[in-house]
């Protein structure tokens, strides 16, 4: 009873009160990738962000630790619980499939004041154990969501170098549909190649479905109007991450995301 309590006034806390809907921006790209272009200076990218107004931040521990300060009054804070080899997959530093573990757990975010913790849903690897793994970290973070009132996110998609393709409708659903019946509060995936059965994923989900950014898509405009496109498919938000704190104006690009998921 506590738990339910906690987590609804803490998803309440992540959601546009107007609109019902989320923006996010994704801080958690230095644990999973190491250096990366628009993260140098963390700290003027998270006053960026912070006064900008986006609705929630996707952070890793460290980096929250050492800048907390700049969060008080501001967004939600989603804290990254786990770390993966996936987006280094093909790469001369990565491995040939996809390896996942827990960094943190849900009882440090509570006493850190985070109103929600992440961790990956990774299906269709090449080894069926790190499928496996995945599931596991999921089923373990969900049941300590759950007794202390956290809201749990679970980003689920197909590992790169897997045998599916993440933009594949089937694949999306199917995601999708294991992360709800897990016991995710909200779902972080992909946006599929057809917009009709993205709609009916959305519709059909246990849990709202929020989309990922994922690559550059070359303009501002074009990242507007990708935010305008998932809204209208019933995404009830969008995960941004790369997009935004690599674009030359971050502060504007959020400014044209958030009148594109809020209508404002």
């Amino acid at each position: 009873m506590l738990g339910s309590i906690g987590k609804a006034r803490r998803l309440g806390r992540m959601f546009d009160k107007t609109s019902g809907r989320l923006v996010c921006v994704p801080l958690d790209h230095g644990m999973q990738v190491g250096a990366i272009a628009g993260l140098e200076d963390p700290a003027r990218l998270i006053d960026t962000v912070v006064a900008a107004g986006v609705d929630a931040v996707i952070i890793n521990p460290g980096l929250y630790i050492r800048h907390a300060e700049r969060f008080v009054g501001g967004p939600a804070v989603i804290l990254r619980l786990d770390q993966t080899t996936m987006w280094r997959t093909g790469g001369p530093l990565g491995y040939p499939d996809t390896h996942t573990r827990m960094v943190a757990t849900v009882e440090e975010a509570a006493e850190l004041g985070a109103e929600a913790v992440i961790t990956y849903l990774f299906t269709c690897n090449n080894r069926p154990e790190e499928e496996t793994r995945s599931f596991e970290i999921c089923g373990a973070v969900a049941t300590a969501a759950r007794r202390l009132g956290i809201v749990h996110v679970v980003e689920a998609m197909a590992a790169n170098g897997g045998f599916a393709r993440r933009e594949d409708p089937d694949v999306v659903a199917m995601n999708c549909r294991m992360a709800g019946e897990l016991g995710a509060d909200l779902i972080k995936t992909d946006w599929c190649e057809d917009a009709g059965r993205f709609r009916a994923i959305a519709d059909q989900s246990l849990a709202p479905v929020i989309v990922a950014g994922g690559a550059s898509l070359g303009s501002d405009a074009a990242v507007a109007k990708f935010a305008r496109t998932v809204i209208g498919a019933g995404a009830k938000g969008v995960m941004f991450g790369r997009n935004v704190f690599q674009a030359k104006n971050p502060a504007k690009l959020i400014g044209d995301i958030v009148k594109a998921v809020h209508g404002r």
